[in-house]
């Protein structure tokens, strides 16, 4: 008979924190229960009570862990150079889907977030709406009205991401870079004294 082997502390806080993130995406977050958890990562409450004092303990980190993996791909992909035939926002948009293809849970547990969340997350939310809503006011500076453009181009974004978790198939990733690339160059082109 094989023997387990015992997971380090670091490696049992991601399982648990996994196992919590699949529960919170599927069925919401009042179906997080420590005796559920504990359950479904094959371990007793008191192995979770050693990473976590308490069940909001446990969903602010798996919030924290969760807006942290999103900002590092959101980071990642508005850096990247921007091709000499692309708008910024496109591009930056093409490396966002691309994280959200990469941890698409993540990213569902952000975008799609189930009813009944702790308070911390929608505070994690508005922090995150406003780092996107001050990138894209690095792409619109030059508009007559940037906040209008800021407004059209994020709502533009959520829902396109929205569209790729939701049912991809449908939403393939050219499909959603075409939509963005024709409304995008609307919002960013420059102003003249006619318009």
């Amino acid at each position: 008979m094989a023997t387990r082997r015992r997971l380090t502390g670091p490696q049992r806080r991601a399982q648990i924190l996994d196992v919590t993130r699949r529960i919170v995406v599927e069925q919401g977050y009042h179906a997080v229960t420590f005796e559920r958890v504990a359950a479904e990562c094959g371990v007793t409450r008191t192995v979770l009570y050693q990473q976590f004092d308490t069940l909001p303990e446990l969903l602010v980190a798996l919030i924290d862990r969760e807006v942290e993996r999103a900002f590092a791909g959101f980071r990642q992909a508005v850096a990247r150079p921007v091709p000499p035939d692309e708008d910024p926002f496109t591009a930056g948009l093409a490396g966002i889907l691309e994280a959200v293809d990469a941890a698409p849970a993540t990213w569902r547990m952000l975008m799609l977030p189930a009813e009944g969340g702790p308070p911390e997350l929608h505070q994690r939310l508005a922090r995150a709406r406003a780092v996107t809503r001050a990138h894209l006011h690095k792409l619109t500076g030059h508009q007559d009205d940037p906040d209008l453009s800021i407004r059209v181009l994020h709502a533009l974004a959520d829902e396109l991401v929205r569209l790729r978790l939701t049912d991809p198939d449908a939403h393939p990733v050219d499909r959603l870079l075409s939509q963005s690339r024709r409304i995008a160059r609307a919002c960013l082109a420059p102003t003249s004294a006619h318009d």
